[in-house]
């Protein structure tokens, strides 16, 4: 069952976009959440690479397997360690630094078994009734997605941020609805979903002329 079409046209207009919000992020954050507010910059990147693939899939071309790999390895190698990373960064106190350790550890473990069977198995991709199914062949499937989750999922709802965790919660809520309805293009729709979703980011950031504390922060972290 699909509910919607998507397109390079529509992975194009989410990069513009979150380049856009990216950028401003950036430029609102502190050097501390340069990390965090990156997020929606890096996601601009993948969604031009796929509006490419979205392209070449379409001509048959050469470039193919290459813009694959690179969907692929911020799919499946970058986020499990970057976002994790990144939210662990931001926190000030030693105490929610630990237990951020749990989906840091997970996000590694993620990356480097994703990295290896990309190097190591056949990859590809190929439209399917207008979705991109991405193809990676590898075993311990349902045991991966656990430390993909851990890593993606858990990591924002353990932060102290109040809009962090609203990011968190979003996310989950965005897996489960990409696996019921979008089980077979997994891995490009939930990236395509996620993408959009981070431009909460953007929340965690009002301008820097801005004198009102955001109600969205912990207590905890006011005084940053």
């Amino acid at each position: 069952m699909t509910i919607i079409c998507f397109s390079a046209t529509a992975s194009f207009a989410a990069g513009a976009v979150l380049l856009a919000v990216g950028s401003i992020a950036v430029r609102r954050a502190h050097k501390p959440d340069y990390a965090y507010a990156a997020i929606p910059l890096l996601f601009g990147i993948q969604q031009v690479i796929e509006g490419a693939l979205w392209l070449v899939l379409a001509e048959r071309s050469s470039s193919q397997q290459c813009l694959t790999v690179g969907y692929l390895g911020f799919a499946n190698i970058l986020w499990p360690i970057y976002a994790p990373l990144a939210i662990w960064l931001m926190e000030r106190k030693s105490a929610h630094r630990k237990r951020l350790l749990l989906p840091l550890v997970a996000g590694v473990v993620t990356a480097i078994f994703f990295a290896h069977a990309i190097a190591t198995h056949p990859i590809g991709a190929e439209i399917v009734r207008s979705h991109i199914r991405y193809r990676l062949p590898h075993d311990n499937e349902e045991i991966m997605f656990a430390f993909y989750a851990t890593a993606t999922c858990l990591a924002p709802l353990l932060s102290s941020y109040k809009s962090v965790r609203l990011l968190g919660a979003v996310i989950i809520a965005s897996m489960i609805a990409t696996y019921a309805f979008y089980t077979m293009w997994f891995a490009s729709v939930w990236c395509y979903f996620a993408a959009l979703i981070s431009m909460i980011i953007l929340l965690h950031f009002p301008p820097r002329h801005s004198a009102i504390v955001p109600c969205y922060r912990s207590s905890v972290n006011v005084d940053r």
